[in-house]
């Protein structure tokens, strides 16, 4: 309720010769409007004379977890809005898929800011666990809010090559884009357009050599694109619209071995997108629409010639309000549906088969105020803050339906200490994407094989399966949040998660005896009992149960007070680790479990690591990131260590990014003085290095000897790449 004041300010009027007035004015002012505070009068409006109230701009519901600036933002070295959410999900645990906020509002169609440069953002925002329940979102899903500036134009180019220091492949990107922001009317713009030469295998030392590679057979396949983007928002009176499209071509030849024999293949895929919506305010709710529409189609030739179509259509809106005001805050409602149809037609070998699958939900929420800081009686005094949120749905879609279930409790018993908890039971949908993809060869992959103990070179095969049954999910996540603390605002992250899973979706994992045992028709060998192929797409498997905890270290370097820009260092460092307690997995319905943490069913590493470090100085930036992953094993047969067991060793690696902006010739006015500070027209030059230590899975057998299938190239022909990017506006 008075979260407004710290925001007050105080503008004083009259000529300079009646400064002094103005003041006595002001000091009036701040008198009567502290004694209006006093009396916590909470029903009648506070009138106060010569005092000009303003909110900040673009302010969410709650007060953000983390907020970064310009320069923070400046500092995480990205081409555009969708880079700077990448990051922000690896540093503060976002999560997949966020709901995204912009100015403080839930829209249509977020992603169709995304494509703006980074100084389009006067700020980003990582909001609190609660805020999901405010905006319409999942309990337990994170908000992040995204403040673009009230003006802003641009024209962009880049330019990008890169290449291992291996040699033998290269790639090559142009990129341009148009951006301009004037209130609420934006425009944004943008064409991209690349080339990744095929890698050859005599292009690799491998020490299977042309046992798996076949000669000059393309380890890497080249590829072509091209595509092109467009959206724009307007304001419709007391609403707002947006329009988003998209088109994308891709086109990839490859030559492969397959069996004995040599295919030449070519994929090419085309598409073309779009999306319609608004919204508002309509009978005291909030209100988004949103119609998309989205149709591509594929053609592979060499393993047969297969052609495939695929039209989708789909509404989806969302309504919430405030239904009243309660002593520990408003009770809020939201409301979530989604309509969509999907249609696929593949034809193979005189062969046509027409699918159509369909999707209905809806979801409700409500966000229920227990307890507020600073209650001074009833039960929840010196309580903190405290919200429950319940949520349930109903499901129809072509694999079956069902329902869902979910709450979560959010307390904050003290400033900068915040606990979260979230349980939730649901039959989980399945993407059309999952269902309808067609299938498709991919690119070569080198597997050890179990059954004959060596290694060989496969033919994935990729795609969708039609066939798939609706998962049921179960799962259960304890959370702490620390912080920030000090100067260096210093944060920290405790979780504890439980998941259960029946008829889970996934891809095979490693291809164990006991693997290929339970699903034999996914394996196809020769007459000679080599493995040639293995079916990647996505099946049901029988339970699955993941336990685990994560942490995460935040801290940054702290600014000199008055510092903007470019004059003060900006260093933020982000360190995760997650730990897996149990790990099990029945492969189908029927069969027993398998403990994959000690190798049963495909191995798993039992922790892992993450490291980020964004920073800036003057004209420098430095991005890094370094993984950590544990070693583990992976089991010939279930229920013992033997000697043909593969045992995989910890693996570490670690990107680099250096950039710096050269100044600007450009004559720039007083009015964009303050933006320049942030993105320089002069050219700005970026050096990538990824797997900057040339780091390469390795592994050997359970009796010390070396493992066939882990030599140099043979699971990462790549390795260290360079990559040198031009940037500049116009």
């Amino acid at each position: 309720m008075l979260l407004w004041l710290p925001l007050v300010s105080l503008v004083a009027t009259g000529q300079a010769e009646v400064a002094q007035a103005g003041q006595s004015r002001a000091l009036v002012a701040r008198v009567a409007a502290d004694q209006a505070v006093a009396r916590q009068d909470l029903e009648e409006p506070v009138r106060v004379d010569d005092v000009e109230v303003r909110g900040r701009r673009g302010a969410a519901l709650v007060s953000p977890e983390v907020e970064l600036g310009g320069p923070e933002i400046d500092s995480l070295g990205a081409w555009d809005i969708g880079e700077v959410l990448q990051r922000l999900g690896e540093t503060y645990d976002v999560g997949e898929a966020p709901l995204v906020v912009i100015n403080g509002k839930r829209v249509a169609n977020p992603g169709a800011f995304t494509g703006f440069p980074p100084d389009a953002l006067l700020r980003a925002e990582v909001l609190p666990v609660e805020a999901a329940a405010l905006y319409g979102g999942a309990p337990g899903q994170r908000v992040v809010n995204l403040v673009l500036q009230r003006q802003f134009q641009s024209y962009d180019g880049r330019v990008s090559g890169g290449r291992p220091t291996q040699g033998g492949t290269s790639s090559l990107s142009v990129d341009l884009r148009r951006s301009a922001i004037e209130g609420e009317r934006t425009l944004q713009m943008g064409a991209r357009v690349s080339r990744d030469t095929a890698l050859r295998a005599d292009e690799r030392d491998r020490e299977e050599g042309d046992a798996l590679a076949g000669g000059a057979v393309t380890l890497r396949p080249a590829t072509d694109l091209a595509a092109l983007n467009l959206s724009m928002t307007r304001p419709l009176g007391d609403w707002s619209s947006v329009l988003s499209l998209n088109g994308q071509a891709r086109e990839s030849p490859s030559r492969v071995r397959f069996g004995d024999e040599i295919v030449d293949s070519l994929r090419r895929n085309e598409s073309l997108g779009g999306a319609l919506g608004l919204s508002g305010k309509a009978l005291g709710w909030q209100v988004q629409v949103n119609a998309t529409g989205q149709a591509s189609r594929a053609r592979e030739s060499g393993f047969g010639d297969t052609r495939s179509e695929n039209r989708m259509v789909g509404l989806s809106g969302s309504v919430g309000r405030t239904l009243m005001e309660l002593p520990a805050g408003p009770l809020v409602a939201n409301f979530n549906g989604n309509l969509m149809d999907n249609r696929s037609t593949v034809e193979r070998e005189r062969e046509r088969t027409t699918s159509r699958f369909q999707t209905r939900e809806a979801r409700g929420s409500l966000a229920v105020p227990l307890a507020k800081a600073g209650a001074r009686e009833g039960v929840s005094r010196g309580l903190g803050d405290l919200l429950a949120t319940v949520g349930g749905g109903v499901r129809d879609t072509g694999a079956g339906s069902g329902d869902e279930l979910s709450a979560a409790l959010t307390w904050v018993p003290r400033q900068k200490v915040r606990l979260n908890g979230l349980w939730s039971a649901a039959n989980e949908g399945i993407s059309n994407n999952l269902r309808s993809e067609p299938l498709y060869h991919d690119t070569p992959r080198v597997v050890f094989d179990f059954r004959s103990g060596q290694a060989v070179e496969i033919m994935p095969i990729m795609g969708g399966n039609p066939d798939l049954r609706q998962p049921r999910s179960e799962r259960l996540s304890l959370t702490t949040s620390l912080g920030p603390f000090t100067r260096w605002s210093l944060s920290a992250n405790l979780g504890y998660h439980l998941d259960r899973t029946t008829n889970g979706v996934g891809s095979l994992p490693d291809l164990t005896e006991d693997v290929e045992a339970a699903f034999p028709e996914r394996f196809r060998r020769d007459l000679d009992g080599r493995l040639i192929s293995v079916d990647y797409r996505p099946l049901n498997f029988g339970a699955n149960l993941t336990e685990g905890l994560t942490s995460s270290l935040n801290f940054n370097l702290p600014r000199p007070s008055g510092a903007v820009g470019d004059e003060a260092t900006i260093l933020r460092v982000s360190l995760s680790h997650s730990y897996r307690l149990r790990n099990t997995l029945s492969l189908a319905n029927g069969l027993p479990e398998l403990n994959r943490l000690k190798g049963d069913g495909g191995g798993v590493s039992r922790q892992d690591a993450r490291l980020l470090i964004d920073a800036r100085r003057g004209r420098w930036a430095l991005n890094a990131s370094a993984r950590w992953q544990d070693g583990y094993r992976t089991r010939r047969l279930s229920g013992a260590d033997g000697p043909t067991d593969l045992l995989l060793k910890p693996f570490a690696s670690m990107d680099l990014k250096l950039s710096f902006q050269m100044p600007s010739t450009r004559a720039t006015s007083a009015v964009d003085a303050e933006a320049m500070r942030r993105r320089a027209g002069g050219l700005q030059v970026s050096l990538e290095v990824s797997n900057l230590f040339d780091e390469r899975p390795q592994a050997r057998l359970g009796d010390g000897a070396s493992a066939p299938g882990y030599g140099r190239d043979a699971q990462d022909p790549i390795g260290r790449a360079v990559r040198l990017t031009l940037q500049r506006r116009f």
